[in-house]
């Protein structure tokens, strides 16, 4: 057996530090156990919107869309954490500071797919009530299959709300 697991790390380029099958580690329960330690953390409200979704109507008068409210697919509670350093991307007209944020849900059967482009609305920012001015755009939300939260990854143009 011993033979086998070192050719095996040899052929595959690494070092055999694996957990094997029968090892007894339940990693399944581990993740259930988890999730109820890392809400701990969620201290904020948030909203996921669909801006697809709203029913928009316009009025000619006005020169206006109705404010038809946007289309809520989620709401809960949430742990909202900036990721890295903002960058300044030159977008050709005025350049922005895109803030990379995490944004982390319960893992929830009822949360839908969140997919690029969907909104994210801080209603409640917890100990950081600027939150809940910030437009927070979706990015990514791929998650493990031994997932502890639902984590989205989303951008923010901290420059253009700096700026009022």
């Amino acid at each position: 057996m011993q033979i086998m697991m070192a050719r095996l790390t040899n052929i595959l380029g690494g070092t055999s530090v694996g957990t094997p099958r029968n090892s007894g580690i339940d990693f399944a329960k581990i993740a259930v156990e988890m999730r109820a330690i890392t809400a701990r953390w969620y201290n904020a409200e948030v909203q996921i919107i669909d801006p697809n979704l709203r029913n928009q109507t316009w009025d000619i008068a006005t020169n206006e869309f109705t404010n038809d409210p946007k289309a809520v697919v989620w709401s809960g509670k949430a742990r909202v954490q900036p990721i890295r350093q903002a960058s300044t991307p030159d977008n050709g007209v005025a350049q922005g500071a895109i803030q990379g944020v995490r944004v982390q849900v319960p893992y929830d059967s009822s949360l839908p797919l969140i997919r690029k482009g969907l909104q994210v609305r801080v209603t409640d920012g917890g100990q950081d009530a600027v939150l809940e001015s910030i437009q927070f755009v979706v990015r990514s939300a791929i998650n493990s299959s031994y997932g502890w939260n639902r984590t989205i990854e989303c951008d923010v143009d901290v420059k253009s709300v700096s700026n009022g």
